[in-house]
Formats: structure tokens, C-alpha cells, sequence
């Protein structure tokens, strides 16, 4: 392995590397684009000028058919590895995510079952599609629902990954991902307040979904480990600022032997495997560890999470990654203020090793050249031992 793998590996079994690993998290066409000195692709015109939008409109069960969205993302996946590269990280965390669809111009669906408005940069750039709502209301409309689409993601996951860790498995350490976590894909295709519903009055329903989710799930870890990639980031949001979206003890009850059985998938082909959520993570992170998870990445202070007390509080057990602000650090700090905040986080959670730095997640408004600086940073505070 290269230094980069054996820094992060360090980390991910709570040791002290040679100095604290950089972990990039380039998954916006903006910030990509932009690393890689690219040109926008001209999506603005093509959806909102009037005559365009109703061809598009109009051909978009041809853009489906043809795959379009899917080609995008497979090229994606291998520049989010080229811009971390071109950084010079230590790791990427690359999110591969073959599943939508267009509606017409406006709206995208996606396999799963959900609906979004297509939301586009100041550039012209796609960026993360805003959800709307489920298309899954009842039992019978997830017995009806074209699932080859979602069996075909293992297949397309392994030709993606087994690509990118061909060009940049060398270079730097590869955390796969894809859209979505079997929370999400659970409540978000049926809407939050069915979803409540059901958790009081339809358990068995919820368990159906699970199960084929954690099934697929558990495919989809031994594709990319075929495919030869060494960490999974297990995507997945669980929480709002105020704490987690359901009370823990359920989310132990519906999820928690799911959540096991992956972890373990993954270990026994010998990966790691890391969870993000973002939002207030406290009364999670224990839980995260018995469910065997290897790390948790975000810890984001804007949810009030301060990664002093989350080393306190589980560092024995996961490897923290994250916490670096994405709304203000990494769009429009000065250099001073990026330095301070590395620092920072490195002094918080950098002793005896088990951390990994990095934006907390992605914002097309993040600045290559703050990332920069956060690498910087991150070398000239985080060298083992520390010394802050």
C-alpha cells in the first residue's frame, strides 16, 4: 500500500498514522468541474429556456431509454477520483449514483420510488436534486414496483468501481458509495408521515422494504469488494439538527440486524466500512459501533456537533471523520480561518489517532482553493506526534 492507504487505514483501526488523513468529498459538478478546469455543461438553457425545455420534455423517455442520466454519473464517479487526485488528498469518497430518471424537464424520478425537483447551480451545473415526495404509498404499489432497475445497480457498480480503482486506486484510497441507505430508502418513497404511520400500525410492511434492501445492500458490497475497492461509505441520513429522525430504540428494532449483517458482509470480504448521517449524531454513534460500523463521517458543527465530545463519547470505537464547516469555512473563510479550524478539529479529536479530516459533506458552493487550504492545514497540524 501507499502512504495515503496506510494513513487511512491507521486511522480507520483507531492508531496513529503518520500525520492525520485527508479525506475529499468532491461529489458537485460545480467543485469538480472547477478542480479539473472543466467546462459546465449547458443544462440551464436546454431546461429552463421555453422552447428547449418542452423538446426535453417531450424526449425524455428517449433520454431515459438511451441511459443518459446513468452515462453522467459514470463519468462523475471517475472525475470526483481525478479532482481528489489533483488535490493531492489522501481519500475520495466517490457517490455513484446511477438512479434517475428525468419526468420532463423540471423533475427527476428515481428507481426507488421518489420524486425530485432538478435544481441547478449559479453555472448552468446539475447539482442534488431537491425531494419531494414518494410514489410508493401502500403495500400493494411496493408489490407493483419495477424493481429490475435497483438489481441491476450491483452489475453497474462493480464496471464503475472496478474502472476508477484500475486509474486512481494507486493514487489515492477509494471510499465507494451509492444513493440510497435502507433508512432512507424506506421512508423517503412513501413520505415521512405514512412512513409514521406505518411504523405504529404496519411494522411487517416497513420489514418487507428492509429486507429487500438489506438483500441488495449485501450484493452491492460484494460487487465493489470484486471490484477491488477497500472501504465502503455507507450513506444514509438519520438525523435532523435536533437529534435523530426516529427515537433510537426503534431504529434498533427495524434496522439494527440489518445494519449487522452488512457490517459483517463487508468485513468478511476484508473492507471497512463507514456510516454518514448527517444532523445530531450523539444518541447514535454507541449505536453505530454495536452495529459494527468502522467509523462515522460528518459530525457536523452546524447541527452542534462538537468532535471533543464525540471522541469522548465513542472514539474508542469509531474512527471520527469530518466536521470541517461546508457553509462558511469552505466557501468564503479567509485562510486564516481554515488553518484555525483544522487546527482545531485536529486538537479535538487528532490524539492517539482514529480521525480522519473532511468536509462534513458536499455543497456546490465549497472553493477548491479552501480545500486546498484544508489540506494544507491538515499537514502542518495534523504530523504525528501532535504538537498543539
Amino acid at each position: 500500500m501507499s502512504a495515503k492507504h496506510d494513513r487511512v487505514q491507521a486511522a480507520l483501526e483507531l492508531r496513529e498514522p503518520d500525520r492525520v488523513p485527508t479525506l475529499c468529498v468532491p461529489q458537485e459538478y460545480a467543485n469538480v468541474y472547477e478542480i479539473l478546469g472543466k467546462k459546465p455543461l449547458p443544462l440551464s438553457f436546454f431546461m429552463t429556456n421555453p422552447y428547449t425545455s418542452k423538446v426535453v420534455d417531450r424526449l425524455s423517455p428517449l433520454l431515459n431509454t438511451l441511459g443518459v442520466m446513468d452515462s453522467e454519473m459514470d463519468k462523475l464517479a471517475y472525475d470526483m477520483a481525478g479532482a481528489a487526485v489533483k488535490l493531492d488528498y489522501d481519500a475520495v469518497w466517490i457517490e455513484y449514483v446511477p438512479v434517475w430518471r428525468f419526468r420532463d424537464s423540471k423533475v427527476f424520478e428515481d428507481i426507488y420510488g421518489r420524486y425530485y425537483d432538478i435544481v441547478l447551480d449559479h453555472d448552468g451545473n446539475l447539482t442534488t436534486p431537491l425531494y419531494r415526495g414518494g410514489m410508493i404509498t401502500s403495500p400493494a404499489d411496493w408489490q407493483a414496483w419495477d424493481k429490475r432497475p435497483i438489481l441491476r445497480m450491483p452489475e453497474k457498480a462493480n464496471r464503475v468501481f472496478s474502472g476508477v480503482m484500475k486509474d486512481f486506486g494507486d493514487r489515492v484510497a477509494i471510499f465507494s458509495s451509492f444513493f440510497y441507505g435502507l433508512f432512507e430508502n424506506t421512508w423517503q418513497p412513501m413520505g415521512f408521515e405514512r412512513f409514521a404511520v406505518a411504523v405504529r400500525k404496519d411494522k411487517d410492511f416497513l420489514r418487507r422494504i428492509i429486507k429487500f434492501y438489506e438483500d441488495h445492500y449485501c450484493l452491492m458490497v460484494q460487487a465493489l469488494a470484486d471490484a477491488g475497492v477497500p472501504y465502503i461509505l455507507y450513506g444514509d441520513d438519520m438525523a435532523y439538527r435536533s437529534g435523530p429522525m426516529l427515537n433510537p430504540k426503534m431504529m434498533d428494532e427495524l434496522y439494527g440486524d440489518s445494519f449487522r449483517r452488512i457490517t459483517e458482509t463487508a468485513h468478511s470480504l476484508g473492507l471497512k466500512i463507514v456510516v454518514h448521517s448527517d444532523g445530531n449524531l450523539y444518541p447514535l454513534l454507541q449505536w453505530y459501533a454495536d452495529c459494527g460500523f468502522d467509523g462515522v463521517q460528518s459530525l457536523e458543527p452546524t447541527a452542534g456537533m462538537e468532535l471533543a465530545q464525540a471522541k469522548a463519547m465513542a472514539g474508542d470505537r469509531l474512527c471520527l471523520i469530518g466536521n470541517v464547516d461546508i457553509t462558511h469555512i469552505l466557501v468564503d473563510a479567509d485562510k486564516d480561518e481554515v488553518f484555525e479550524a483544522v487546527r482545531e478539529s485536529i486538537k479535538d479529536a487528532g490524539p492517539g489517532g482514529g480521525y480522519i479530516i473532511s468536509p462534513t459533506n458536499t455543497h456546490p458552493g465549497m472553493d477548491p482553493e479552501r480545500m486546498r487550504w484544508m489540506k494544507e492545514a491538515a499537514e502542518e497540524y495534523g504530523r504525528y506526534p501532535l504538537e498543539l
